[in-house]
């Protein structure tokens, strides 16, 4: 009877022992299964990571030029008021001299040359 009672522990210790193997096998399977994957998503973040320091660097960028653009327009501004304000100038210089001039025929044509 001990006999029979150790063949079968020892039978079910050679089962346990060879579930244990394949329960080991399983997960060392499914270890390297995780490491690929995870190498994959690694990759992936490398990648997504570099796509996304792209896209920061392209909005840098598109900033750099809305500041450039703001700067020259607000340069063509105010080269704008300048001339108009030369043109002012002119106009009340022009005015000026028109009404410094007599009266006579021979200034008028001159000072309409100065108008245009």
């Amino acid at each position: 009877m001990n006999n029979d009672m150790s063949g079968q522990w020892a039978d079910s210790q050679q089962l346990s022992y060879e579930q244990f193997q394949e329960q080991v096998k399983l997960r060392q399977e499914q270890e390297q299964q995780r490491a690929k994957e995870a190498l994959r998503s690694a990759g992936l973040d490398q990648n997504s990571q570099h796509i996304q320091s792209i896209v920061q660097v392209l909005y840098g960028v598109e900033n750099e030029l809305k500041l450039a653009e703001n700067q020259l327009q607000m340069q063509m501004d105010a080269q704008k008021r300048q001339i108009q304000l030369c043109q002012q100038k002119i106009h009340q210089a022009m005015a000026q001299v028109q009404g410094a001039m007599p009266a006579g025929g021979s200034t008028q044509p001159a000072s309409r040359n100065l108008m245009q």
